[in-house]
C-alpha cells in the first residue's frame, strides 16, 4: 500500500509490520508525516489483502519479495526503513538486501521495540510474542482469532539466522525507537543494534507508552520519524 507519490518524493518511509500483523498498522501514523514524505506499507503475503498469495517460508523469502516490490514502485528518492518488533528484523534484512545489486539508496534504518537480532534467546522470543498475542488490539486480533499468523511469525523469527555482528554489517544511518514503558524491549536493551550497522547513530527516541507506543502516540512518533529523515540528509555520529 502506498501513500503519496514515491516517484516524486525525495524521501520515502517504508513501514515493516510487527509480528502477527494482518493489515498495515502504520497508516494513521503515516498520514501525519510531512506532505513531502511518501510512504510504502509492506504486508505479509498469505493474509489480509494478500490472502490469495502463498505465505512466506522464511524471513529471507518475504524480504526478497518486498525488495522486488520496492524496485517495481520506482521510488525516486531515498528509502527510510522503519520496522517495529519483528518488523525491526525485517527492516534490517531489507537494508542488507537493498545494498546488493540492483539495490536502492537507503537513507536510514529505524528499528523499534526490538532487541538486536543476536540477543534474545528463543524462550524470550516465544514469551514476548505470546504476551503480544494477548494484548494485540483491533483488526489484527479479530482477523487472527486462532493465532495462526503470530505462530508463523514466531517460527520465521526463531529459524532465521542473521550474520554475526561485525562480520557483515550494513552501512546505513541508524535510529532506535522504543516505548518508555515497553516491558519487552527497553531503550537500553536496544544498544546492540549498533553492532549490526556501520553508519552513524541518528538518535535514540524514547516515546511515551508501552510496546505499541506508535498506536497511542502517532503524532509524536511521526514527528520523531520526520526528524530522522531530516538528520539523515547530513548524518553525523550521535552519542
Amino acid at each position: 500500500m502506498v501513500l503519496g507519490d514515491p516517484a516524486a518524493a525525495a524521501d520515502v518511509v517504508v513501514f515493516l509490520p510487527p509480528a502477527g500483523s494482518v493489515t498495515a498498522p502504520f497508516l494513521a501514523l503515516a498520514e501525519l508525516l510531512p506532505d513531502t514524505v511518501a510512504s510504502v506499507h509492506c504486508e505479509v503475503p498469505g493474509r489480509g489483502r494478500l490472502a490469495d498469495e502463498t505465505a512466506p517460508g522464511s524471513v529471507t523469502e518475504v524480504v526478497d519479495r518486498w525488495a522486488a516490490d520496492l524496485l517495481a514502485v520506482r521510488t525516486g528518492g531515498r528509502l527510510h526503513l522503519f520496522g517495529h518488533s519483528l518488523g525491526a528484523l525485517f527492516a534490517h534484512e531489507l537494508a542488507v538486501r537493498l545494498a546488493r545489486p540492483p539495490g536502492h539508496a537507503v537513507g536510514s534504518l529505524s528499528v523499534s521495540g526490538a532487541r538486536d537480532p543476536g540477543s534474545p534467546p528463543r524462550s524470550l522470543v516465544a514469551a514476548t510474542f505470546a504476551a503480544l498475542r494477548r494484548e494485540r488490539p483491533g483488526t489484527d486480533r479479530a482477523d487472527d482469532t486462532d493465532g495462526a499468523w503470530l505462530t508463523l511469525d514466531l517460527r520465521l523469527r526463531r529459524e532465521h539466522r542473521t550474520a554475526a555482528p561485525g562480520r557483515a554489517p550494513v552501512r546505513v544511518p541508524l535510529a532506535l525507537f522504543g516505548g518508555a514503558s515497553d516491558p519487552f524491549a527497553r531503550p537500553a536493551d536496544m544498544a546492540g543494534w549498533r553492532d549490526f550497522t556501520t553508519g552513524p547513530l541518528l538518535g535514540t527516541f524514547t516515546l511515551p507508552g508501552g510496546h505499541d507506543y506508535y498506536r497511542t502516540g502517532p503524532a509524536a512518533t511521526a514527528t520523531a520519524i520526520a526528524r530522522v529523515v531530516r538528520a539523515s540528509r547530513d548524518p553525523s555520529p550521535s552519542h
